[in-house]
Formats: structure tokens, sequence, C-alpha cells
């Protein structure tokens, strides 16, 4: 009797920035990701020790779309409905976007580019308080919900009109009676604005 061992495919994606400390270092990198069946390569095309500062080599991405074997995701700077036209304007035949920063600061940005509904503020309050309340659920003291929570503020607080006192207290709250109050005052004293730059 012969049996079949029937195996299970996993696909794999990868991410990836163009280097190190050299863009020229992709070239190398994409020789390496060649040799595989990646399901998609995602690709920041930033140098690991740009962070986030300096324009994303759009250069050596227009290159990997030539030189990549696998499918390619395109991920950085995508923050406004008009990053994301001036994107696909530039690139037609990129249909995978990243988006990670852009939607940390607006949550609703994904229905702005497909439908034109702009962000709300219901809509953030709702999201930002599912947020705080899972990690209050799953973390454990004031300290490391507030952790979590500032690092969202980092990006979300761009999308407020007036917002630097509240970004202040934001920061500066030790405890979560003290955020929740400098949070509410932000959501009721002030407006949700478009944003027309890079957080």
């Amino acid at each position: 009797m012969v049996t079949f061992l029937q195996l299970k495919i996993t696909k794999i994606s990868v991410k990836t920035r163009i280097g190190k400390d050299y863009a020229e270092e992709f070239y190398d990198l994409i020789e390496i990701f060649n040799k595989y069946p990646i399901e998609e390569l995602i690709i920041h095309p930033r140098i690991q020790k740009d962070f986030y500062k300096n324009k994303p080599n759009m250069k050596i991405f227009k290159e990997a779309l030539i030189l990549s074997k696998n499918p390619v995701c395109y991920n950085g700077d995508i923050v406004t409905v008009e990053d994301y036209k001036n994107f696909s304007a530039d690139f037609p035949s990129v249909g995978t976007l990243m988006l990670g920063r852009g939607l940390l600061a607006n949550p609703g940005l994904i229905s702005d580019i497909n439908n034109n509904i702009k962000l709300d503020k219901n809509t953030l309050k709702d999201f930002h308080d599912k947020i705080y309340e899972d990690y209050k659920r799953v973390l454990f003291g004031d300290r490391n919900v507030l952790f979590k929570m500032k690092e969202l503020w980092f990006y979300m607080i761009s999308v407020f009109s007036d917002n630097a006192k509240y970004a202040k207290k934001i920061k500066k709250s030790e405890r979560l009676y003290d955020y929740e109050e400098a949070v509410s005052s932000l959501f009721k004293e002030q407006d949700v604005i478009i944003l027309t730059r890079v957080v």
C-alpha cells in the first residue's frame, strides 16, 4: 500500500529596504530575492540608516520593477490621497501598496482613496477608543498602556487642527486619567483636518 503525503505550500512575502548603508546594495539583494518564489516583495525604497528621513529612492524602485522576478508591492510615504494619486500616475503597473504611517495618522485613508469619503471625528474617535480599550485589556499598568498610545499619537495628532498643546499634554500624561482628559479635550475642542504633508 502506498501512502501519499500531502504537502501544504506556505506563501511567503518579504519586506525589504533597498540597503543598509547604500542604495546600491539593492542590486545584490534583488539577486538573492530572485532565487526564491516569493509571493510578494514589499519594497520600502530607503536605506536602513535613513529611518524615515530623506525621500524614498524612486529611481531604485523603478529599477526594482524591472529586475524583480517576483510581484512587487510599494511601501513608503503614502499618507494622503494626493500621494496615492501621484504614485499611481508614476507607477501604473504597481497594484499593491502597503500603507503604514499613513493609516496610523488617518485610519480613513483607504475610504478616502477608494470612495472619496473623508475621515470624520467620530470614525477617528472609534478607532482610538477600540485600540485604547484593547490595550487596557491586554497590558498591565498605566505606563505600558500609555507607552503604546503615545506611539500612536505621534502619528495621529497631525490630523487635528491647533494640536500642539494637546500633543504636549498627551505626551506628559503619567496616569490613564490624565491621558483620557487630554484626549477628550482634543476631540471636543479641535477639528479633524485633511493631511497635506508627510507625517
